[in-house]
């Protein structure tokens, strides 16, 4: 039998003799934050060199992410280097691509007799990149698909999600992504009464299908100015069954701004059995994170296990 242990640092149980991974996280998070421009500079050069020397990123892809997230670091020699080798995933490497190389992706996408596997890369490459020549290529690829298109599973519209926008049936430019990104942190209950994004709010209620505490899982008042770029007029509130969200794809909650939200359960809720435990939902509406005071760079959440934020990318 695995015998319970607790983080070393939090408290919290784990299954393993350390850290958790949520401190983990957190560690690395505070040391890339506080990581001084030369060794930041070190750490992109490092990053550059193994792209050269493997053709790969492996031993450095989790330095890459959290320099990408939490400084948000300029790709443009990282580009360079994956371009020259013909690396093109992570997708993200092509951020900041130097024009020249951007042009040649588009290039080699709008061939026909590009392999559809690297056709689908340089697709999300160019899509994270964005601009206006990216824009029109999507759009001439969408209308007049090459032949590589057939092997793929999803419309260039899909592929441009990935930078935080698509397109219409018209060719209307849409966003996708909210640009601002503001991060939920570590706070006190009381913080928490005062914040105004809350995580884990219990409702008084129980879920109809399986008795379940209802909870509100998220709390968003969009009057703060922080919080502006939502367009909520009022409060929100997305509420849900904690136990039948794992057995349904169909749960929906319809709420409105004035804070009022109703619950509706979805086929499969009835199959939840042995439900959670009170102590599971008290230790999610116990949690005591509030919404960070200064905005963070779009891609600072997007590690799911990094923590969460209001706005920027979900993944």
């Amino acid at each position: 039998m695995v015998k319970i242990q607790h983080c070393k640092q939090c408290g919290r149980k784990i299954f393993f003799d350390g850290i958790c991974v949520a401190c983990q996280t957190e560690n690395e998070r505070e040391r890339i934050l506080a990581m001084p421009k030369e060794e930041l500079a070190a750490a992109v050069q490092s990053i550059c060199r193994e792209i050269m020397e493997t053709g790969d990123l492996e031993e450095h892809w989790g330095l890459f992410k959290n320099l990408l997230g939490y400084r948000d670091i300029d790709t443009t020699e990282l580009a360079k280097a994956a371009f020259q080798k013909g690396l093109f995933y992570p997708s993200e490497l092509y951020k900041d691509a130097p024009d020249d190389i951007t042009a040649k992706m588009l290039e080699m996408v709008m061939e026909d007799g590009t392999d559809p596997m690297l056709a689908g890369k340089l697709l999300l490459c160019l899509a994270v990149h964005g601009g206006e020549d990216v824009f029109q290529a999507f759009l001439e690829l969408e209308r007049h698909p090459r032949k590589w298109r057939e092997k793929l599973y999803a419309n260039p519209s899909v592929h441009a999600t990935y930078g935080g926008w698509s397109y219409d049936k018209d060719g209307n430019y849409l966003e996708t992504n909210f640009k601002e990104c503001y991060p939920m942190v570590k706070g006190t209950l009381e913080e928490k009464k005062k914040s105004p994004v809350k995580i884990g709010v219990k409702t008084g209620e129980t879920c109809p299908s399986c008795g379940c505490a209802l909870v509100n899982l998220m709390e968003i008042d969009g009057s703060d100015p922080r919080l502006s770029f939502l367009g909520i007029s009022g409060t929100a509130k997305a509420k849900c069954c904690p136990d039948c969200l794992i057995y349904s794809d169909s749960t929906f909650c319809r709420y409105e701004v004035n804070g009022e939200s109703r619950y509706f359960p979805g086929e499969g809720c009835s199959m939840a059995e042995d439900g959670p435990e009170d102590q599971w939902v008290e230790e999610l509406a116990s949690n005591c994170y509030v919404l960070g005071k200064d905005p963070v760079p779009p891609r600072y959440a997007a590690d799911w296990e990094g923590g969460s934020s209001v706005g920027g990318f979900g993944f």
